[in-house]
Protein backbone atom coordinates (compact mmCIF):
# COMPACT_ATOMS: atom_id res chain seq x y z
CA UNK A 1 0.00 0.00 0.00
CA UNK A 2 1.45 3.57 -1.23
CA UNK A 3 -0.19 6.47 0.91
CA UNK A 4 0.95 10.06 -0.28
CA UNK A 5 1.06 12.53 2.59
CA UNK A 6 0.98 16.02 1.62
CA UNK A 7 -0.56 19.36 3.33
CA UNK A 8 -0.72 22.83 2.82
CA UNK A 9 -2.33 24.40 6.55
CA UNK A 10 -3.55 28.29 7.09
CA UNK A 11 -5.45 30.02 9.17
CA UNK A 12 -6.74 33.49 8.12
CA UNK A 13 -8.80 36.72 9.85
CA UNK A 14 -10.16 38.90 7.16
CA UNK A 15 -10.05 41.09 10.03
CA UNK A 16 -6.17 41.40 9.75
CA UNK A 17 -5.73 43.79 7.45
CA UNK A 18 -1.85 42.81 6.85
CA UNK A 19 -1.64 40.13 4.16
CA UNK A 20 -0.14 37.03 4.88
CA UNK A 21 2.92 36.55 2.91
CA UNK A 22 4.95 33.53 1.22
CA UNK A 23 7.50 33.66 4.26
CA UNK A 24 5.06 33.35 6.89
CA UNK A 25 5.13 29.81 5.98
CA UNK A 26 7.12 26.80 7.12
CA UNK A 27 8.45 24.27 4.07
CA UNK A 28 9.40 20.50 4.78
CA UNK A 29 9.81 18.31 1.60
CA UNK A 30 10.35 14.49 1.27
CA UNK A 31 11.27 12.63 4.65
CA UNK A 32 11.49 16.02 6.17
CA UNK A 33 7.85 15.82 6.86
CA UNK A 34 7.93 12.34 8.20
CA UNK A 35 11.29 13.60 10.31
CA UNK A 36 9.05 16.66 11.81
CA UNK A 37 5.90 14.59 11.98
CA UNK A 38 6.18 10.74 13.40
CA UNK A 39 5.36 10.51 16.22
CA UNK A 40 4.01 13.85 17.01
CA UNK A 41 0.58 15.04 18.09
CA UNK A 42 0.33 17.30 14.90
CA UNK A 43 -2.12 16.18 12.01
CA UNK A 44 0.35 14.45 9.84
CA UNK A 45 1.91 12.73 13.06
CA UNK A 46 -1.42 11.30 13.86
CA UNK A 47 -2.27 10.03 10.31
CA UNK A 48 0.96 8.21 10.15
CA UNK A 49 0.76 6.76 13.28
CA UNK A 50 -2.87 5.48 12.53
CA UNK A 51 -1.52 4.37 8.71
CA UNK A 52 1.30 2.30 10.56
CA UNK A 53 -1.29 1.04 13.21
CA UNK A 54 -3.63 -0.01 9.59
CA UNK A 55 -1.28 -1.48 7.09
CA UNK A 56 1.43 -1.96 9.36
CA UNK A 57 4.49 -3.49 6.73
CA UNK A 58 2.40 -3.21 3.95
CA UNK A 59 2.62 0.07 3.94
CA UNK A 60 4.40 2.32 1.94
CA UNK A 61 4.37 6.37 3.07
CA UNK A 62 5.23 8.77 -0.05
CA UNK A 63 6.03 12.39 1.24
CA UNK A 64 5.73 14.95 -1.04
CA UNK A 65 5.18 18.71 0.11
CA UNK A 66 4.18 20.63 3.04
CA UNK A 67 3.52 24.45 4.14
CA UNK A 68 2.44 25.77 7.41
CA UNK A 69 1.84 28.96 7.88
CA UNK A 70 0.96 31.28 10.50
CA UNK A 71 -2.51 32.82 11.77
CA UNK A 72 -2.52 36.12 10.04
CA UNK A 73 -4.83 37.99 7.83
CA UNK A 74 -5.47 36.88 4.07
CA UNK A 75 -2.75 35.19 2.54
CA UNK A 76 -1.89 37.49 -0.70
CA UNK A 77 -2.95 35.79 -3.97
CA UNK A 78 0.62 35.73 -5.34
CA UNK A 79 2.07 34.08 -2.60
CA UNK A 80 -0.99 31.33 -3.27
CA UNK A 81 -0.16 31.13 -6.65
CA UNK A 82 3.52 30.08 -5.84
CA UNK A 83 2.55 27.60 -2.89
CA UNK A 84 0.02 25.69 -5.22
CA UNK A 85 2.41 25.51 -7.95
CA UNK A 86 5.11 24.04 -5.75
CA UNK A 87 2.09 21.89 -3.89
CA UNK A 88 0.92 20.69 -7.26
CA UNK A 89 4.12 19.68 -8.90
CA UNK A 90 5.10 17.95 -6.01
CA UNK A 91 2.13 15.36 -6.69
CA UNK A 92 3.06 15.23 -10.70
CA UNK A 93 5.88 12.46 -10.11
CA UNK A 94 3.70 9.90 -7.86
CA UNK A 95 0.57 9.97 -10.53
CA UNK A 96 -0.52 6.35 -11.65
CA UNK A 97 1.98 5.29 -8.43
CA UNK A 98 -0.02 5.32 -5.44
CA UNK A 99 -3.12 3.80 -3.81
CA UNK A 100 -4.06 6.89 -1.94
CA UNK A 101 -3.56 10.08 -0.55
CA UNK A 102 -3.51 11.78 2.92
CA UNK A 103 -3.90 15.90 2.90
CA UNK A 104 -3.22 17.70 6.30
CA UNK A 105 -5.20 20.95 5.70
CA UNK A 106 -6.76 23.84 8.02
CA UNK A 107 -10.18 25.02 6.11
CA UNK A 108 -9.79 28.42 6.75
CA UNK A 109 -7.39 29.70 4.86
CA UNK A 110 -8.38 32.45 2.25
CA UNK A 111 -6.79 34.52 -0.25
CA UNK A 112 -6.96 38.29 -1.29
CA UNK A 113 -8.66 37.35 -4.38
CA UNK A 114 -10.04 32.96 -3.73
CA UNK A 115 -12.42 32.24 -1.09
CA UNK A 116 -11.76 28.71 -1.13
CA UNK A 117 -7.94 27.95 -1.89
CA UNK A 118 -7.91 24.60 -0.23
CA UNK A 119 -10.59 23.74 -2.27
CA UNK A 120 -8.81 24.63 -5.36
CA UNK A 121 -5.68 22.33 -4.31
CA UNK A 122 -7.91 19.59 -4.02
CA UNK A 123 -9.76 20.06 -7.45
CA UNK A 124 -6.27 20.62 -9.17
CA UNK A 125 -5.06 17.19 -7.43
CA UNK A 126 -7.67 15.24 -8.60
CA UNK A 127 -7.07 16.16 -11.87
CA UNK A 128 -3.61 14.94 -11.34
CA UNK A 129 -3.66 11.97 -9.31
CA UNK A 130 -7.25 10.36 -11.60
CA UNK A 131 -10.74 9.69 -10.14
CA UNK A 132 -9.33 6.57 -8.49
CA UNK A 133 -7.05 7.48 -6.17
CA UNK A 134 -9.11 7.62 -2.45
CA UNK A 135 -8.39 11.32 -1.36
CA UNK A 136 -8.65 11.69 2.50
CA UNK A 137 -7.96 15.63 4.43
CA UNK A 138 -8.18 16.51 8.04
CA UNK A 139 -9.48 20.12 8.98
CA UNK A 140 -9.28 22.26 11.94
CA UNK A 141 -12.34 21.68 13.82
CA UNK A 142 -13.74 25.29 12.66
CA UNK A 143 -12.60 24.81 9.03
CA UNK A 144 -14.68 25.34 6.10
CA UNK A 145 -16.27 22.32 4.03
CA UNK A 146 -16.61 23.20 0.88
CA UNK A 147 -18.99 21.74 -2.17
CA UNK A 148 -15.45 21.85 -3.75
CA UNK A 149 -13.74 20.20 -1.63
CA UNK A 150 -16.25 17.40 -1.74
Amino acid sequence: MRILIAGCQQEISSFNPVPCEYDFFEYMRGDEIQANHEGTDSQIGGAIAELRSSFGDDLELVFTFDAEGIAAGPLSHAAFERIAAEFLESLKPHAGKIDGVYFSMHGAMGTTELLDPEGYLLEEARKILGNDVPIVISMDLHGILTAKML
